[in-house]
């Protein structure tokens, strides 16, 4: 890993856009069935839900599928079939690559879709699903990263991959910092530091001792947790304002340091990951945002994720709206188990919902309640609605971000990596 492509895809990301219309490059490779033809060699190819009209120079069958490649995109499409590719096998030999059952798989699922990808985009499908071993998690990526126009690059998959996957942010950092503990000379170095104060050690500003009832408090402890992350570091940067190199800064320098040990290395890297890729699911959509943020939480038990997403809109002047939006607040307490917290807000009217797994939730909310609604009322909105419900142990998988948000479709996408 080294700082040029790290800069590169920070730049791609930052000006991508999300569109749903097919966008084709020269060499990309896509299954389509033929619709219809004209005497001019004009047809209309369809690809999954998608048709696209393209100019061909070769005999084709209507309704029949073939395996297309682009030649040309100035003006209308010009196409080229792949010819004697009677199956998957024979399109791997095609180009290359491996005739696994994994691939073989993955091909049948691509078909269905209505994306292309250049030959060198199918050689990393390759090392990936060899890697990964789940060809639903990798074609969900893959289709993540096409549609947002994101680099098809090792760093952008793996971050995107780490977001699906375990363990989660809290654990990642206490890994690297485990590691870093047991070496001298990485130990002095100013990240050792920001994952103390990101673990509440040694450091009893950050650690969760504040009184539960203290809203201000806690949030100006989610304010510090999130400036300690490094999460709006880039913008900083473009900004002027940055005083002090947060823990994704850190990661940087780090990770383009010379001889550093290889255990250090790979928690690093894992923990680079994590905290890219949950920026990279951050989308705006015709106006709607959707937003994920994890922070570790010192509690006095152990370090714990606190997970919130957000979902509402801008304003004219470019500001978060604060009459329209969904924020999801989802905990793994260690005594407590799982809560989630679900509030809707619609004219500055607050629907608030309370899943959990302990039964004394509700009963403990109970005098915070009163206190919760006048508080909201200083800030003129009103609570008309407070539900609990219990989570059942068979149940608790349905649970999470994607059950509660529903994804956005399209639009631009705004990454701050």
């Amino acid at each position: 890993m080294n700082i040029d492509s790290i800069q590169s895809i920070i730049q791609s990301i930052n000006s991508s856009q999300l569109d749903r219309t097919l966008v084709f490059k020269p060499g990309q490779i896509f299954y389509g069935k033929v619709r219809y033809i004209n005497p001019s060699n004009q047809a209309i190819i369809q690809i999954g839900g998608e048709k696209i009209i393209a100019n061909i120079e070769a005999p084709l069958d209507v309704q029949k599928d073939y395996w297309f490649e682009v030649v040309k995109t100035d003006g209308t499409i010009q196409l080229k079939v792949l010819e004697n590719i009677s199956n998957n096998d024979a399109f791997l030999s095609f180009l290359h690559l491996p005739k696994t059952k994994l691939m073989n798989e993955f091909l049948q699922q691509w078909k269905q879709g209505n994306f292309s990808f250049e030959r060198s985009v199918l050689t990393k499908v390759a090392e990936w699903l060899k890697q990964v071993n789940d060809i639903p998690k990798v074609l969900e990526i893959i289709q993540q990263m096409d549609k947002h126009k994101l680099p098809m690059t090792d760093i952008v998959f793996q971050s995107l991959l780490s977001v699906k996957s375990d363990p989660p942010l809290s654990v990642l950092i206490e890994n690297l910092y485990h590691q870093m503990n047991q070496d001298s000379l990485t130990k002095i170095l100013p990240i050792f530091q920001t994952l103390q104060h990101l673990l509440g050690k040694n450091d009893s500003n950050v650690a969760f001792t504040l009184n539960r009832s203290d809203g201000h408090e806690i949030h100006q402890l989610f304010r510090q947790l999130n400036t300690l992350q490094g999460v709006n570091y880039e913008a900083l940067i473009n900004e002027g304002e940055l005083e002090n190199l947060p823990l994704k800064g850190q990661l940087i320098q780090l990770l383009t340091t010379d001889g550093l040990p290889l255990p250090v290395k790979k928690e690093a890297e894992q923990l680079f990951h994590k905290i890219i890729g949950t920026q990279l699911v951050n989308v705006e959509s015709n106006g709607l945002l959707q937003m994920t943020l994890s922070l570790p939480l010192p509690l006095a038990e152990k370090v714990i994720d606190a997970n919130i997403h957000w979902r509402g809109k801008k304003t004219e002047d470019g500001k978060l709206d604060p009459n329209f939006c969904l924020i999801i607040f989802d905990l793994q307490m260690p005594s407590l188990g799982k809560i989630v917290s679900r509030m809707q807000v619609q004219h500055r009217t607050i629907s608030l919902y309370i899943f959990c797994e302990d039964d004394k939730i509700e009963h403990l909310s109970q005098p915070f309640i009163h206190l919760l609604k006048e508080n909201l009322n200083k800030l003129n909105y009103q609570l008309a609605t407070i539900k609990f419900e219990k989570i059942h142990a068979n149940k608790q998988t349905n649970l999470g971000e994607q059950n509660f948000i529903p994804p956005v479709q399209s639009g631009s996408l705004d990454v701050r990596i």
